[in-house]
């Protein structure tokens, strides 16, 4: 933890964050520029693009699905729309709370195969999974 804090190794993880998913949850990249499209799973979830998406994403467990918008989570919607403001980007229309949201799971369009597990039923074979 001391290295991450205090080195270049603090954007590095930051970055990875940022780019890798993690399913059941897609990067947040992914979905900043498009490339993840909720499914009827997400849907049903009230998981939709935008900066909401990705609060989940972050902090989800804490901040969202309650209902009413968390204190962290209002927080972050502040900053969104001054920087937002301060760039000139619209983000009308853009759904940024994830209150009424419920977490991402292994059946949403973000529950990829991206990891590698033992094939307990084949010895010495490995095979692609959706969870860490």
């Amino acid at each position: 933890p001391d290295l991450v804090a205090s080195t270049w190794l603090n954007l590095a993880s930051a970055t990875w964050f940022y780019t890798y998913p993690q399913p059941p949850k897609p990067s947040m990249l992914h979905v900043i520029d498009g490339t993840w499209v909720p499914n009827e799973e997400d849907k049903k979830n009230k998981l939709e693009p935008g900066f909401g998406a990705t609060i989940m994403i972050i902090n989800g467990g804490i901040e969202c699905g309650h209902g009413s918008e968390k204190p962290q989570a209002v927080n972050r919607q502040e900053y969104y729309k001054k920087f937002a403001e301060y760039f000139k980007v619209d983000i009308s229309g853009e759904e940024i709370s994830c209150a009424h949201m419920k977490s991402f799971n292994k059946g949403g369009a973000g529950s990829l195969y991206i990891y590698w597990d033992r094939e307990w039923v084949k010895q010495y074979e490995c095979q692609l999974v959706k969870y860490q």
